[in-house]
């Protein structure tokens, strides 16, 4: 697969997660983490917690063992559950990097990286290199003391919220996001995030 840079994967992610207003709620289901190279990452956590009925919280903590990143790429594939999931609007990948120096450059991905960066500390451009961040993230309080903070990648509970939904056309139904990283240009770990959108 070439990595481009054109940066669709936040788009994607966008137009999934601003939907019409009909929608009652959206909520994860699955979640399934792949690993691609033991020697340069760990997933420390890659699970789902219900809140409620109708809410869930993804968590997913890479730890990386090689720092700085100065190279990041992400792919993200689509997929819409109709007798299997097919692919649905995008299968492209983003500099991530690139993104991050000019978030305003692309209006759909600053909407989400400023939702998602509340409960990340994915949130600066690159390098990446957690441990100048150490203390931002001990401030967020994630997980404990006892875990590493410096040497991780970690989105801690997140939700969709209903609220957040604008009026985007976008059929209601289970969705799969595929989200694959590359470092350095060599495809590294792989994210399947389900998602299930009902009407009211």
């Amino acid at each position: 697969m070439n990595l481009g840079t054109f940066p669709a994967f936040i788009t994607g992610f966008y137009l999934l997660t601003q939907l019409a207003s009909i929608i009652a709620y959206m909520k994860f289901t699955n979640l399934k983490c792949e690993n691609y190279d033991k020697s340069f990452l760990n997933f420390r956590k890659c699970d789902l917690k219900a809140l409620s009925r109708n809410k869930v919280a993804l968590t997913v903590d890479v730890q990386i063992f090689q720092l700085p990143i100065r190279n990041f790429s992400v792919n993200l594939d689509v997929y819409r559950k109709a007798n299997g999931y097919r692919p649905f609007l995008f299968n492209s990948t983003t500099n991530f990097c690139e993104f991050f120096k000019n978030r305003k450059r692309l209006p759909f991905g600053k909407l989400i990286m400023d939702a998602v960066e509340l409960y990340s500390n994915l949130n600066h451009s690159c390098p990446f290199n957690v441990r100048s961040h150490l203390l931002k993230l001990v401030c967020f309080s994630f997980y404990n003391n006892s875990y590493n903070f410096k040497h991780d990648f970690i989105v801690k509970d997140l939700v969709l919220q209903n609220e957040q939904l604008q009026s985007l056309p976008a059929p209601t139904g289970e969705y799969l996001l595929r989200i694959t990283a590359a470092f350095y240009n060599v495809w590294k770990f792989k994210v399947h995030a389900y998602i299930q959108i009902v009407e009211e």
